[in-house]
């Protein structure tokens, strides 16, 4: 009464499998060609839905936490990969960018200069 009903052994109809047709090639191109003067003179610029914006938050505050963690993990196996997955962590952690290291790096050249 409970229990589950027990599978027909041998099921009488098989699903259908629908027939696809695919373009071909210059069908392709012709639609591309059609799709980027379309998109040249209409703005597709909509406004993202707050999830994405929510999560987006989220991974940048999050993110630079998981790479210094995974460099701590991989620091035992492979040192200079962990080392250079803690320092990525830890510099964007710390909101330093590439422009940033170049102009130190330049300020440092200037010096001995």
């Amino acid at each position: 009464m409970f229990g589950r009903q027990q599978k027909d052994p041998n099921p009488s109809e098989t699903p259908e499998i629908p027939n696809i047709m695919f373009p071909s090639p210059g069908e392709i191109e012709d639609s591309t060609q059609d799709n980027s003067q379309i998109s040249q003179g209409v703005n597709l610029s909509q406004p993202e839905p707050e999830i994405v914006q929510v999560v987006e938050k989220v991974s940048r505050i999050i993110s630079p936490y998981f790479i210094a963690i995974v460099g701590l993990i991989l620091s035992e196996d492979n040192f200079l990969l962990g080392l250079l997955l803690i320092t990525v962590g830890i510099l964007s952690l710390s909101k330093v960018s590439w422009k940033s290291i170049t102009a130190f790096l330049r300020e440092i050249k200037d010096i001995f200069n």
